[in-house]
């Protein structure tokens, strides 16, 4: 039987460890949506302050994301490709009758 302390205890514990959880989620939105606001003002004050620079670099970025795409592309392509019929070039057949050949390796 288990003691009712005990048992008590690990609940209150468990509620713990739950409403911890819940607030690790909360800050780490939070920070993630403040690292995007950060990364927008850098984008802005780039834009603004250096436009060369901001337009090369948008330049590179979207060459690089439609690399990835394609790469993605490709990837899903050779998934869905079926495997080619291949014959077992380690079946020894005799030519003759198309008959299986047995072999003694001794």
């Amino acid at each position: 039987m288990t003691n009712p302390t005990m048992s008590t205890l690990d609940e209150l514990i468990e509620a713990e460890r739950k409403r911890a959880a819940e607030r690790i989620v909360k800050l780490k939105r939070a920070a993630a949506a403040e690292q995007r606001r950060i990364d927008e003002k850098v984008v802005s004050l780039l834009r603004e302050q250096n436009a060369d620079l901001y337009e090369k670099l948008a330049s590179k970025a979207r060459g690089a994301l439609a690399d990835e795409k394609a790469m993605r592309s490709s990837r899903a392509k050779k998934s869905v490709t079926p495997a080619s019929t291949v014959p077992d070039q380690h079946a020894s057949r005799d030519d003759d009758h198309g008959e299986e050949v047995s072999v003694s390796w001794q």
